[in-house]
């Protein structure tokens, strides 16, 4: 599950919660996306980039005819909820995950000499699916920020694997494949890896793993 916030909206507090209780749940990985276009509200959001307001931008033009707001939780890559409603988002695990139950693929991951070493299986018989891009994320696993101004003014925001940087691993052409990436080439301000496998430019999500990494974010 992704979480696209802003820490200039008032029901996201709410949301990154929600993303917290989620995250201790067996089998779901969650990311957390800040988005800057609230800024001009009166608070700067402290982790948001520029490129995740264009993720949830491209999610919006395949999903909510282009409407574009905060919280929005998309699951699987296939499903936008109000990110702030449990019940919607259970609902949309619920139906995207047993659409996605013959589809996934295998991805294993491992650390040695220095680098990062993915490997991506093939695509799954009878899927759909035959293509798709690799995705590293360096994430914080926890991170707290008080908000200065705006409608949350005064709040203390906890995160959950709060994206600080997203990698394009390469693409995935529905063969067995292995990737190879060094460490070193990876954001240091994080303290874990989330690996997953999404078809076309934003589509259904096919494989994802954790990954620790032994290092301290800043």
């Amino acid at each position: 599950m992704e979480l696209f916030s802003s820490q200039g909206c008032s029901r996201c507090p709410p949301a990154h919660r929600i993303l917290q209780q989620l995250s201790r749940r067996p089998g779901i990985v969650v990311l957390s996306f800040p988005v800057n276009y609230w800024d001009y509200l009166g608070w700067k959001d402290t982790l948001a980039r520029p490129e995740y307001g264009e993720r949830q931008r491209d999610y919006a033009a395949l999903l909510t005819r282009g409407e574009v707001f905060t919280p929005l939780a998309v699951v699987n890559g296939m499903r936008n909820c109000v990110g702030s409603n449990l019940g919607e988002i259970d609902a949309a695990i619920k139906s995207t995950s047993a659409t996605l139950a013959s589809q996934s693929v295998p991805l294993s991951v491992r650390q040695e000499d220095g680098n990062l070493f993915i490997e991506v299986g093939e695509s799954a018989t009878p899927s759909r699916h035959r293509s798709g891009k690799l995705w590293v994320a360096t994430v914080l696993r926890s991170r707290s920020e008080k908000i200065g101004a705006g409608d949350n003014a005064g709040q203390m925001v906890a995160y959950t694997n709060v994206v600080r940087r997203l990698t394009d691993a390469g693409d995935w052409l529905g063969a067995p494949t292995s990737y190879s990436l060094p460490v070193d080439a990876l954001s240091k301000d994080g303290d874990m890896l989330v690996v997953f496998l999404q078809t076309g430019k934003l589509g259904p999500i096919l494989a994802a793993t954790l990954v620790d990494m032994g290092y301290n974010g800043n």
